[in-house]
């Protein structure tokens, strides 16, 4: 047995069968519909061109020629050139409509190449002078499939040779030439033949699979390069100046998830940004609540680029919520809010301040069968709660005389500095959310930055009522308002007393699973190519399993 810290490739059933033969060495590590995309760029390409040649072998023999239109379309040249054609043509028209398991896209592959260069090496049956260009083309043909399709040397080379076999064999035995080289026997000349086309084919047949060993090789370097642990990276979905945000998959499991990556050079002192970021993923890996966004896991690669492992939400942020569907009704208002209170309440519990609540830091997604599942984000600002902390702790992730958060929802105290600031600043942020929620505005707006903070420190905010055609019920906007008092004395206690408070909200119509479903329904439905579970779990059968990080792990 190995350690646990060590790989291990595990090995997997052995198939048994003609499908498992003809699936055998086809590279899905990307999934099977890249397979599929690959397969009908191939058939498309070569029916294109073989095609072409067609109109043109027509062209010249009937047009420039003056050959009769009849013999030369029943003639085999034109037959086994149209038969190709059209075979590469239904390869195209398959790979690119039908969803195809992995058998079946070995399967397609496999026979698609080898039946049309069948087809071409018919074009040789009476005329021994086309050898050369059948030779040319089915070398054209494997050159294009082993560029294109993700498959194994190994499996390329036997597809290649099989791809020239029919035409060898079309040689010995259909043609015995006599004129090919004046002056030499019918035996040497049939010799010569036969050895020169079983040369040109192993050429043909190496040319291809050194292609498909190289490019097989440099997609390989490039999936590892863009790996993390047993993660891979997928698609940039956000950045800014500290780093990037990548929609990422497990090497082994279904999940996805998005990654954090953080710059190795960025301003500031590196070791102080290490801590600070160590602690974001602690202090968010450290909180149960299922409303807040969970953590995989986290590290630092060999380059020292950081990042974290969070699962990926199939949602809206409330910012985009709002800007691209207007305000909410009240009722949904109280829905969302109330997960929020939840996870802000697991946070200060454990005496963690968020200190960016937000819009953009809050998400409404599916969970499973659950809609409008609100999760928080970001918590890259959190510290310890000052009414919590130990005189001599003054471990924080800002710096102790840092303004921290965003200038629209931030505290009155936050503003001015203040020292001793606690969980209701978090308070006053959700204040803050429930406001742009009903109203679809922003509390406080300035000309800049120095502005709003002065409004959100000064100036008396106005009733969301006043701000809203909406109507909005009395004792909702009443606890708006007190989450929104710049004396954090006369704000709620707790989230949870907010949370209580949210429930009590009498409410014409309830926000229920029903009409959420709807919602979610009409305005963000599941993709047409979504996949069922099962038929991912298929798509990956063929991925090559490693266990074991490729990056040192911290924390």
């Amino acid at each position: 047995m190995k350690p646990l810290g060590m790989s291990a490739s595990p090995t997997r059933p052995a198939k048994s069968g003609t499908g498992a033969v003809l699936e055998r060495g086809l590279d899905t590590s990307n999934g099977l519909d890249f397979v599929r995309e690959r397969l009908a760029l191939v058939g498309k390409t070569l029916f294109l061109v073989s095609f072409g040649f067609y109109l043109f072998l027509l062209a010249s023999m009937v047009l420039a020629g003056g050959a009769p239109f009849v013999a030369v379309v029943k003639g085999p040249v034109a037959l086994g050139h149209l038969a190709a054609s059209w075979t590469m043509g239904l390869l195209w028209l398959v790979a690119r409509r039908a969803r195809l398991s992995r058998r079946s896209l070995g399967t397609l592959d496999a026979i698609g190449i080898v039946l049309a260069c069948g087809f071409l090496s018919m074009m040789t049956v009476n005329d021994q002078g086309q050898i050369l260009q059948v030779l040319l083309a089915l070398t054209v043909t494997v050159m294009i499939r082993a560029i294109l399709v993700p498959s194994r040397p190994g499996r390329t080379m036997v597809v290649s040779a099989l791809a020239f076999l029919p035409t060898v064999v079309v040689c010995i035995a259909r043609h015995d030439p006599t004129a090919l080289l004046p002056g030499f026997s019918a035996g040497y000349q049939k010799q010569y033949m036969t050895l020169n086309t079983v040369l040109w084919s192993i050429l043909g047949t190496t040319l291809a699979t050194i292609t498909s060993r190289v490019t097989y090789g440099l997609r390989r370097q490039v999936a590892e390069a863009n790996e993390l642990g047993q993660y891979v990276l997928e698609e940039k979905i956000g950045g800014g100046g500290m780093g990037e945000v990548w929609r990422a998959r497990h090497r082994l499991l279904i999940r996805p998830a998005a990654i954090k990556l953080i710059r190795p050079k960025v301003a500031g002192d590196p070791e102080l940004l290490l801590r600070r970021f160590e602690r974001e993923a602690r202090a968010t890996a450290a909180l149960r609540s299922p409303h807040t966004v969970q953590l995989y896991d986290f590290g630092a690669t060999e380059d020292g680029r950081l990042y974290y492992v969070m699962e990926l939400l199939d949602g809206l942020d409330l910012d985009t919520l709002v800007r691209q569907y207007g305000p909410l009704p009240p009722e949904r208002v109280v829905h969302i809010l109330r997960q929020v209170c939840s996870s802000l309440q697991d946070a200060h519990g454990n005496g963690l301040v968020h200190r960016d609540i937000k819009p953009a830091n809050v998400v409404v997604s599916r969970a499973g069968t659950t809609f409008d599942f609100a999760k928080v984000l970001d918590f890259g600002l959190v510290k310890l709660d000052t009414a919590r902390k130990t005189e001599d702790d003054a471990v924080k992730l800002s710096a102790e005389d840092s303004t921290s958060g965003t200038p629209a929802f931030m505290a009155p105290e936050v503003v001015l500095g203040g020292a001793d600031t606690d969980h209701r600043v978090d308070l006053y942020a959700l204040g803050c959310v429930g406001y742009w929620l009903l109203t679809g505005k922003l509390i406080f707006e300035g000309r800049n930055v120095v502005e709003v903070m002065y409004h959100h420190a000064h100036t008396p905010p106005p009733r969301p009522s006043t701000r809203s055609e909406l109507p909005i019920p009395a004792h909702l906007e009443d606890l708006v308002m007190e989450c929104l008092e710049k004396d954090p004395e006369r704000r709620p206690a707790s989230a949870e007393a907010v949370s209580t408070r949210l429930e009590a909200v009498p409410l014409e119509s309830p926000w229920t699973v029903e009409r959420a479903e709807r919602w979610w329904a009409m305005h963000r439905p599941l993709p047409a190519d979504a996949r069922r579970v099962a038929e991912v779990l298929l798509s990956q059968e063929g991925r090559e399993l490693r266990i074991g990080p490729r990056v040192r792990p911290r924390g």
